[in-house]
């Protein structure tokens, strides 16, 4: 908790299969009284695999929430107990079939930081090895293109 700041009390005001609704009564560094309501779900990964020609990997799908199809690094959520490091490799197998020799940490950052109580741990994948990808049903519309990275 923030130096000063403390919970009062915490609320779950919704639990799904993905997300949870909290809502914090918290009491300030002034004493004065707050309320936060925020999401908590699994962290999260994305990958970018840089092939020997300096292009990445990118998926292209439709994705519900935004109502339109986008064009991202392959990634997702870390299952229960799963190393970020060991869900970058999973979900870059599945969703774009490749496997990395290498894969390293480029950063953790929070999806949402004052919404969300989320991080997304972003990775740098090498010594790529292409083969079959495995996506479930929600991917099944899922397509890979390589993009070169042009110089700044």
């Amino acid at each position: 908790m923030i130096d000063g700041w403390s919970t009062v009390s915490s609320t779950v005001q919704y639990a799904g299969v993905r997300v949870v609704v909290r809502r914090d009564s918290v009491r300030r560094t002034d004493q004065s009284l707050g309320n936060y309501e925020y999401t908590e779900s699994v962290d999260g990964v994305r990958v970018v695999a840089l092939d020997d020609r300096g292009r990445i990997a990118l998926v292209e799908e439709n994705v519900y929430v935004c109502g339109q199809r986008l064009l991202m690094c392959p990634g997702g959520g870390c299952e229960s107990g799963e190393d970020p490091r060991a869900a970058a490799r999973r979900e870059l197998a599945e969703e774009a079939g490749i496997r990395a020799a290498e894969v390293d940490l480029l950063t953790m950052m929070w999806r949402m930081p004052a919404g969300a109580r989320t991080r997304e741990h972003l990775y740098l994948a090498r010594g790529l090895s292409i083969g079959e990808h495995h996506r479930d049903a929600s991917e099944a519309d899922m397509e890979l293109h390589w993009v070169a990275l042009k110089p700044c």
